[in-house]
């Protein structure tokens, strides 16, 4: 089921995982990149979902700026939430991975279980397996 629908993103409740499926399509900045990424937040909290996938193949990088909104302000969000899995599906363009990973470098957390992957396909089997 689609929760939101923008020209960068495509946000699916997903309910074979249960899962927030982030479907990123485009860069995506400022107030776009956060109401998104607070929207899947939104959800995830509305279901009391465990699973988070992020399909950022066609992902653009992140700005400095919103780096640190990740960081600082979503992150703890997330991670006072029911947040315990997520999967990442790679960007296909090396400097949106490089933004990816230098948020995720700054996400500690001994309650939330993170993999890489190449496909939506393996990022959904994995989810499917962990509870």
């Amino acid at each position: 089921m689609i929760y939101f629908d923008q020209p960068f993103l495509t946000i699916h409740w997903d309910a074979d995982l249960p899962g927030v499926l982030m479907e990123w399509k485009s860069f995506a900045q400022g107030e776009g990149y956060r109401k998104g990424l607070d929207t899947g937040l939104a959800l995830l909290q509305e279901k009391g979902a465990k699973k988070w996938l992020a399909d950022l193949r066609f992902f653009g990088s992140v700005l400095p700026e919103d780096q640190r909104w990740s960081n600082e302000d979503w992150f703890p969000r997330a991670l006072a939430s029911s947040l315990k899995y997520m999967a990442i599906v790679d960007p296909q363009v090396i400097f949106a991975k490089w933004s990816v990973e230098r948020i995720m470098q700054k996400v500690e957390s001994p309650t939330l279980v993170t993999q890489y992957f190449c496909t939506v396909s393996q990022a959904k089997a994995w989810l499917k397996i962990n509870n």
